[in-house]
């Protein structure tokens, strides 16, 4: 390992990236790599700032910043399309932190209630959620993933002895072919937390990233009327940690 101790795996679709980029170094009080996705073919990045993107080094803000690395990749699977081209790349690397953290713009960044929004989604990078996520990590060996408290959900429903979103039979074919075998279905809403890095290198090597994305829908797709192979990943990346051994836990 380097002198990094956690990744950031950052998924843009809205833009503004010299921005984004140096909300993260601000923010961040422990030294990352930033591993940085881009949707190319998003409305919101058909006028990206090539020079930007090229100068990305000298660009950069925060002292905290070890490395950045930069992928293009077109829209499919949504933002968990966009983090397996990041955990891709990161595995061809020779730089391995402890820690990792799943991030991406849910919303636009120029929406009224962008200071609420940029607050919650930045919440997990607060110094003083930072320093909690590692000290629990260090206690506990078995936590595998840490969330801001309120955005688990159990996929499980007790009552009906069934999968409760329009995903079941879906969830039910991927954990056979993948051989993910946990009685803990609770997983993180909208892929945004704290991860031990080891259980994802752990399943990623055996399964490679950009076969899983392979698999994901092309497009703004949803899972209102019939289940998808992209909102199934979503459930199933927190499942490949409790197949493991691992748990999961909330902080404020």
């Amino acid at each position: 390992m380097g002198s990094a101790i956690c990744t950031v795996f950052f998924h843009n679709y809205y833009g503004d990236h010299e921005r984004w980029v140096r909300l993260i170094s601000e923010k961040m009080t422990v030294p990352f790599i930033l591993f940085y996705n881009i949707v190319e073919d998003s409305l919101y990045n058909s006028g990206d700032d090539y020079k930007w993107i090229n100068d990305i080094g000298k660009t950069t803000s925060g002292p905290f910043l070890q490395k950045i690395f930069v992928r293009r990749s077109p829209n499919q699977g949504k933002d968990i399309g966009g983090k397996l081209v990041l955990i891709d790349a990161s595995m061809h690397g020779m730089d391995t932190t402890r820690y990792c953290i799943f991030l991406h713009d849910k919303n636009s960044p120029h929406k009224t209630q962008h200071r609420e929004w940029r607050e919650k989604l930045f919440h997990i990078i607060e110094p003083s959620f930072a320093d909690r996520a590692i000290a629990a990590f260090d206690r506990d060996p078995k936590i595998g993933i840490i969330a801001r408290s309120n955005s688990i959900i159990n996929e499980y429903d007790f009552g009906r002895q069934a999968f409760a979103s329009n995903n079941r039979s879906i969830l039910t074919q991927l954990k056979s072919t993948y051989a993910i075998s946990t009685d803990d279905h609770r997983y993180v809403a909208g892929t945004m937390f704290w991860a031990r890095t080891l259980p994802l290198l752990n399943f990623f090597s055996q399964h490679p990233p950009l076969d899983v994305r392979n698999q994901l829908e092309k497009g703004n797709v949803m899972d209102d009327y019939k289940g998808t192979n992209t909102h199934s990943w979503e459930r199933l990346l927190s499942w490949i940690f409790f197949a493991q051994g691992y748990t999961i836990k909330e902080l404020e």
